[in-house]
């Protein structure tokens, strides 16, 4: 039993060393510039459809209104 405790500090011992190093180390071999404008890009088509929805449970009219606006609701809350 004591030889897992033993391990187990072990294992925390570095991932506290890993931990300082942040999330990109030396072993990450990808564009670092390259994934940002990529992760940027998407996050802002994200947002767009999110308020692309949202304008349209605001403007909703008509008879089924209240039907068609719960819907587009819907579609901007799982984006």
């Amino acid at each position: 039993m004591a030889e897992f405790l033993t391990d187990i500090k072990e294992i925390r011992a570095r991932a506290r060393q890993e931990i300082d190093k942040g999330p990109i180390t030396a072993a990450y071999g990808a564009d670092l510039p390259r994934v940002i404008q990529v992760c940027n890009e998407a996050l802002a088509t994200e947002l767009v459809c999110v308020l692309r929805y949202k304008r349209h449970y605001y403007t909703a009219s008509g008879i089924h209104a209240g039907v068609v606006a719960a819907e587009f609701l819907e579609h901007a809350a799982e984006e």
